[in-house]
């Protein structure tokens, strides 16, 4: 519960109409509800102002840049500030600091939402909040906390970037107790310009932790350069002694632990810290995953969880929709649903599960974007790193995608509409085949994958 007079003081703005107590904080006016007050954000298509009139009708208070007319300020407030976006922030800020829960960042060019969800499991047992879907950006992390009902022990915050200078405000905001970067790679390099710059932007997060918190950071990256002092945990696989050394001395009079994972088999892999140790199997598919796991157990060794039971978490943990998700058909064909999202990176990733697999293996390929100058070189590379794993036809479609095709070769094959891609489909999928199905969210490879499901082979 807060006063709007308080909330007022926060945001540096001037209340209008009576105080009153609110109970929830909402940006979308077709989902208030009574007590709550509605921010006017305004987007790159839609204005928040546009919507007073009927936010009106259920919220107790609106914050907006602009004075409200023909309002009954007896019934209803408003607080004019001068940015709405900035007063959602202050907000948020605010509303963490009243928070006694443990505050987890997330950030990273592959894994962040996967980690973000297995961390979560892990702590179901406990009181938490943590973000919703995508929400990981300047408004969805304020949203994210200003969700919070503040009697959490754990609040895990997912926070995303496609340019420079976008986490070091968020993390600031959230001020976690750990902070873990799940890896640096070729997401959104067209914002970032090359590798140095993702890592700057990314080991950003490290820089508002608390005091006494922790650094969660991926032992293969190599970007030690943008680190800052502090407890560290590195996860992935074992280094030898002397870069070991290396990184103790760097953080001298600071905690610094290795969580190592070794691969024991196809479908074993062993999780060890200090004198600790534990073999666990997913029930997710790809090597990459296992990565993810020991990125989400730095996080919770962190906070105290003990290994065992970790393990038993981590091994109920399920598949996230449309990433790496398989599906069985008729005929013995198997659908590999990877639409959420793809980069470079996640690509390879996906192909890399496809070749384990038996019987005959297609990739459908729909093109990834924001890649900058370097487009078409990274879809020149998945159409011939395919063809190296083994992957015995690649379709695609999209602009950049008919590059991977073409440089795969005799069986690549390239669609200019979903019509005809669909014809193929429908008429060439041989019974046991095993098809990946992977591009960025804008194009919509969800729709070739319910193809595929409802039809009957």
């Amino acid at each position: 519960m807060y006063n709007l007079s308080e909330i007022a003081e926060c945001v540096n703005g001037k209340l209008c109409g009576n105080d009153r107590i609110v109970s929830n904080f909402s940006i979308d006016s077709r989902t208030i509800l009574q007590d709550d007050v509605f921010f006017c954000i305004k987007g790159e298509r839609y204005d928040g102002h546009d919507f007073i009139k009927d936010s009106l009708k259920k919220a107790s208070c609106i914050v907006t840049a602009m004075d409200i007319k023909d309002i009954n300020l007896d019934k209803k407030s408003y607080i004019k500030v001068d940015d709405t976006l900035q007063a959602l922030q202050s907000v948020s800020k605010y509303v963490r600091n009243k928070s006694s829960a443990k505050f987890i960042a997330i950030t990273g060019s592959n894994g962040k939402t996967t980690v973000k969800e297995m961390i979560a499991h892990i702590l179901s047992d406990y009181k938490i909040c943590f973000t919703q879907g995508n929400l990981n950006n300047h408004i969805g992390v304020p949203l994210t906390l200003l969700s919070m009902k503040q009697n959490e022990d754990y609040v895990i915050v997912e926070i995303g970037s496609n340019n420079l200078g976008e986490i070091e405000p968020l993390a600031k905001i959230v001020n976690p107790d750990v902070a873990a970067v799940t890896n640096i790679g070729y997401a959104h390099i067209e914002g970032f310009g090359n590798l140095q710059n993702t890592a700057k932007e990314k080991y950003s997060l490290f820089k508002h932790i608390k005091k006494d918190g922790y650094a969660v950071i991926n032992n293969q990256d190599k970007f030690r350069k943008f680190l800052v002092k502090g407890n560290k945990v590195f996860f992935g696989e074992e280094k030898n002694f002397y870069n070991k050394l290396k990184k103790i001395y760097r953080n001298l009079f600071y905690e610094t632990n290795f969580l190592n994972i070794k691969r024991k088999n196809k479908n074993l892999h062993e999780l060890k810290i200090k004198s600790s140790s534990v073999n666990i199997k997913l029930s997710l598919n790809g090597d990459h995953n296992y990565y993810n796991a020991a990125c989400a157990t730095a996080i919770a060794v962190s906070l105290g969880i003990e290994l065992n039971y970790i393990k038993k978490k981590l091994e109920t943990f399920k598949s996230i929709s449309s990433r790496l998700k398989l599906f069985k058909l008729d005929n013995d064909i198997q659908v590999i649903d990877d639409c959420y999202n793809a980069n470079p990176n996640s690509f390879k990733a996906a192909i890399l599960f496809l070749s384990t697999l038996d019987k005959k293996k297609l990739v459908l390929m729909g093109d990834m974007v924001e890649l900058g100058k370097d487009t078409e070189l990274f879809h020149l590379e998945i159409g011939r790193y395919a063809k190296a794993m083994g992957i015995d036809k690649f379709l695609s479609i999209g602009k950049n995608s008919k590059l991977a095709s073409d440089v795969f070769g005799i069986e690549g094959h390239h669609f200019e509409n979903a019509e005809n891609l669909k014809s193929y489909l429908n008429n060439n999928i041989e019974p046991s085949s095993r098809i990946l199905i992977k591009g960025s969210r804008s194009a919509k490879l969800e729709e070739y994958v319910e193809f595929l499901k409802t039809r009957r082979f």
